[in-house]
């Protein structure tokens, strides 16, 4: 029976950055659909947060040091992994705004639609424009003289 794991891009998409694990790309392309909800991370400026199962998620942090103690230290996690290179503690869903001080997700950027419309603005002379110059001639495809 498999396991069912919390949706991150359906329950936080909308307020953090969702990514895919470095190892969904070594996952079989006819996989990657179903296995997507457990290859899906938050990332942190102190590590990431991912699905354990259930209703639990786990933190993973980017080192051994005053992160990793705090999430250590803190009464609902269990520690799954801690090594010289981090460690990972088990939490439940009810504490994410705990964790989630300790290692501030990365937020989506959200614009505004002034931002939106003065960022269009701003690039539309730098825009992709499409391959023919009909209006110059100056880069005509049927070269002049050419019976066509």
């Amino acid at each position: 029976m498999k396991r069912k794991c919390i949706n991150l891009k359906e329950m936080f998409g909308d307020r953090f950055k969702i990514d895919v694990d470095e190892s969904y790309y070594a996952e079989r392309p006819e996989f990657r659909a179903v296995e997507l909800p457990w290859l899906t991370i938050i990332p942190c400026r102190n590590g990431h947060i991912c699905p354990w199962g259930g209703s639990n998620l786990a933190a993973c942090t980017n080192g051994s040091g005053a992160i990793a103690k705090r999430l250590k230290a803190l009464p609902f996690t269990t520690v799954a992994q801690d090594g010289a290179d981090g460690a990972n503690v088990i939490f439940d869903l009810a504490h994410f705004d705990q964790v989630a001080e300790i290692m501030l997700p990365r937020r989506r950027r959200r614009l505004s639609p002034e931002a939106r419309q003065r960022l269009a603005e701003a690039g539309a002379k730098t825009r992709f424009q499409s391959g023919t110059h009909e209006d110059s001639g100056a880069h005509s495809r049927v070269p002049e003289g050419s019976p066509v």
